[in-house]
């Protein structure tokens, strides 16, 4: 956070106007307010905090609600290692400014001093609140870098995510109303909830993140996850199901990894990470499953911002519901490109098997994905979109033994867009 001096003595010019300097009033014998914050400031960034620390106090005797001069005592006094202290008086002055260019003062010097002491992730809210009052592009640029800056730094991280979006299949059911079984020359009706429901999805989630460990060649995280998905139904859906609800559909996981990043590689960038997961998902807010999964993913990076990568998992699935266990093993590969705008295109191909003893556990899927992101927010908001295409195929006359029935083929295309 204290990376530049001279950051400082131009916040208080965007402040206060026009500074001027001490040269120009080292020979003063009477020093106006706006010379002796000049001053103060100036030993503040030359090094001498406690000659800054007295002057900004004195103009606080003359006029204790002077927001230039909080601003600089609350930084002399972080300086000086009075982290209380500084952190009150940047409130003080947070609390009386009055304009964009003094709230934002106060918030980045609140943020130096919550980053000093180790409350990064306090540090962060108040680098955005600087971020948001910041007098022109360059402060903003000051406040983003230094936000950067903590963010690494910090061993916690926190994300929230939330969504809603409409599908026309919540609960995975038939786009047919009947069925056939097997080559017998009648159909069957099929039940409401086995017809595919149309309605709204939502989505929450919430991820902490807590770095335990990092060298110049690795990274180890623990990573805590929790996501649930539930839905309202359409009144058409209503009509063909009218006892049923969108949370008898809804879905939820939460799950602990530990993930290691690694660097090898001399003069060409290697990244690799481990990652060992464990977990439990509930339907219909029933236990569902507990799963363990461990994978191992590698990258050759070949230009700025973009790599090439590879991958391999395998998971263990144990009930703890009416369904079957289920082991899987899965395959993924891809490309990322920095492109000359900034952009970023992303091509990837997963494949999966799954075995089990239930039918709609056994199967082999294969997904192809395209994934483009905008380097340029649109309003202040980060978009990408991506649409994917997949095929699962059920060997279901394995599990059924019945040599007509050559198993089930399931399509899925996806189109999403992220704001």
């Amino acid at each position: 956070m204290n990376r530049s001096r001279k950051n400082f003595i131009a916040l208080l010019f965007a402040i206060s106007g026009a500074l001027t300097s001490t040269s120009a009033i080292s020979q003063e014998v009477t020093l106006t307010p706006l010379e002796m914050r000049t001053l103060a400031a100036n030993a503040v960034v030359s090094g001498a905090p406690r000659q800054g620390y007295q002057l900004a106090s004195a103009l606080l005797e003359r006029n204790p609600n002077d927001t230039v001069a909080l601003i600089i005592r609350a930084r002399a006094a972080r300086d000086l290692g009075r982290l209380d202290e500084a952190m009150a008086t940047a409130r003080k002055a947070w609390n009386g400014a009055s304009t964009p260019s003094e709230r934002f003062g106060a918030s980045m010097v609140m943020a130096q001093a919550l980053s000093t002491s180790g409350a990064k992730t306090r540090a962060q809210l108040w680098l955005r609140r600087a971020a948001q009052n910041a007098p022109n592009e360059n402060f903003k640029d000051i406040a983003i870098r230094d936000f950067r800056y903590v963010q690494r730094t910090n061993p916690w991280s926190t994300e929230l995510s939330f969504a809603a979006a409409p599908s026309s299949n919540v609960n995975n059911g038939s786009a047919r109303s009947t069925t056939r079984l097997f080559d017998l020359p009648f159909e069957f009706q099929l039940s409401g909830t086995a017809r595919a429901l149309s309605g709204i999805q939502y989505n929450a989630g919430f991820a902490t993140r807590y770095r335990i460990a990092e060298s110049q060649s690795s990274q180890s995280d623990l990573l805590f996850r929790f996501d649930h998905r539930t839905y309202t139904l359409s009144n058409e859906a209503k009509l063909l199901a009218p006892t049923a609800k969108g949370s008898d559909f809804a879905f939820t996981s939460a799950s602990l990894s530990y993930i290691r990043r690694g660097f090898t590689g001399s003069g060409i960038d290697l990244p690799n990470q481990f990652e060992l997961t464990g977990g439990r998902t509930w339907y219909a807010q029933q236990p569902f499953m507990q799963y363990a999964r461990i994978g191992f993913t590698q990258n050759y990076v070949f230009a700025p911002g973009s790599f090439v990568f590879g991958g391999v998992s395998a998971e263990r699935q144990q009930s703890l519901s009416a369904r079957e266990d289920a082991n899987s093993l899965g395959l993924n590969t891809g490309v990322r490109f920095s492109l000359a705008n900034k952009d970023r295109l992303t091509l990837s191909v997963n494949a999966k098997r799954s075995q089990s003893l239930d039918a709609n556990l056994d199967y082999d899927q294969l997904t192809l994905s395209a994934r483009y992101a905008l380097a340029k927010p649109i309003a202040g908001v980060s978009v990408d979109f991506g649409v994917s295409l997949g095929q699962k195929n059920h060997d279901i006359h394995r599990v059924l033994e019945h040599p007509t029935f050559d198993g089930l083929t399931s399509d899925r295309r996806t189109i999403q867009l992220t704001a």
